[in-house]
């Protein structure tokens, strides 16, 4: 937990800089942030689900994930002859990936969970699969419906459609993640507190 502040920081700060690079010529995207951005957020939650998750098995796929959409993405940002093509459909896949891990996290608590345990919902591991289970499955969606939206020009309330969806399921994201934080601040204090 103690890395999300700087993790939320530096996702900040790039998105800034990609903001202002629109700013200064909307013709011409500029993907090498967006391929740096996509590799640290898919090793970023899928090193928390690798500390969440008990089973040794889950654990060897999460690895094998990280490796794998990580060459995917480096593969894509050196050889792809259309970088911003091979980004959005690597975006979907990597997407869907993370969806599940966190749905299997979710699963897996659930499961486990007796009459003596905790609410699920009393989790900060909880709140953060399900930001990460909303935010990624919508989006992967509208990644993989890109050149649809873009040929029947799809737009809500006037912003393109592959626009607005992140922007809205980014509250979701990070309302769950404000809520892990919250409620693990409240554990520690638990936790310290004298008995």
């Amino acid at each position: 937990m103690k890395w999300f502040l700087p993790y939320l920081a530096f996702i900040f700060l790039s998105e800034l800089q990609v903001a202002y690079q629109i700013y200064l010529d909307a013709n011409k995207p500029n993907v090498t942030f967006y391929y740096f951005i996509s590799i640290l957020e898919y090793i970023f939650y899928n090193y928390i689900f690798y500390h969440l998750l008990g089973s040794r098995v889950i654990k060897r796929i999460v690895r094998y994930l990280i490796i794998g959409v990580t060459l995917n993405f480096m593969a894509g940002f050196l050889f792809a002859a259309n970088k911003q093509a091979y980004l959005l459909v690597s975006l979907a896949i990597s997407g869907f990936l993370l969806s599940a891990i966190a749905q299997v996290y979710i699963y897996l608590k659930f499961i486990s969970d007796d009459e003596t345990s905790t609410l699920l919902i009393s989790e900060p591991g909880f709140w953060i699969a399900f930001g990460v289970s909303i935010f990624f499955s919508g989006t992967c969606i509208v990644f993989s419906l890109h050149d649809f939206i873009m040929k029947n020009q799809l737009e809500f309330f006037g912003f393109k459609l592959y626009h607005f969806v992140p922007r809205i399921l980014s509250i979701f994201l990070y309302s769950g993640i404000s809520v892990s934080l919250i409620l693990c601040k409240k554990k520690n204090k638990i936790l310290l507190s004298p008995s």
